[in-house]
């Protein structure tokens, strides 16, 4: 991947290129866990179970099978352990199909349809209109928020402010793709001003 990067209108750092189409590089929370696939929950799942697993286990393998008792408070905290830790692998999976670097074709297609409807409907794609904060806040919020997700290991760091700035250009949105044009959406790019 190239290290030159351009910035955009709003301000943005824009990555030239990127492994899978860019969705979004400061999605909202909500969007993200919205986003999860199947798999995401499976592997929720899993983290959830094999605390408490790896619990029983020790405790069959030390008792050498005689006995196999483990405080409920300790498997509670495994289990919220695990639930937590899988979550989080699932929120950066997730995320990470929003930056492009990981396979998103499913995504592609359902935020190219969210934001669609929006832009129909004169609606803002990102919700900015639910956000009461000025425009600096937001400002602010993106840029401490941004790729925030590649350290969810070490803090976790959500976007859970609406605003306009997430490194992509809407004008891709006014371009109908082949299978799109079933949706019925007659889109018209804004005129820019020179």
């Amino acid at each position: 991947m190239s290290s030159t990067t351009s910035t955009a209108a709003s301000g943005n750092i824009v990555l030239p290129q990127a492994d899978y189409e860019i969705i979004d590089l400061d999605p909202h929370f909500s969007k993200v866990v919205q986003y999860f696939r199947g798999s995401d929950y499976l592997k929720i799942a899993a983290f959830t179970a094999s605390g408490p697993a790896f619990l029983g286990a020790v405790s069959y393998i030390e008792s050498s099978g005689k006995s196999f008792h483990v405080s409920p408070r300790y498997l509670r905290l495994a289990t919220f352990f695990g639930l937590t830790a899988g979550f989080l692998n699932a929120y950066s999976q997730s995320s990470l199909r929003f930056q492009g670097a990981v396979e998103n074709s499913r995504e592609v297609s359902k935020d190219r349809y969210e934001v669609k409807s929006r832009l129909a409907k004169g609606l803002n794609p990102y919700k900015v209109e639910e956000s009461d904060l000025p425009e600096w806040i937001r400002k602010v919020s993106a840029r401490t928020s941004i790729h925030s997700y590649n350290a969810l290991a070490f803090f976790p760091w959500f976007n859970l402010v609406r605003h306009e700035f997430h490194g992509v250009s809407l004008d891709k949105y006014y371009v109908t793709r082949p299978g799109e044009e079933s949706w019925g959406f007659d889109l018209k790019a804004p005129e820019k001003n020179e």
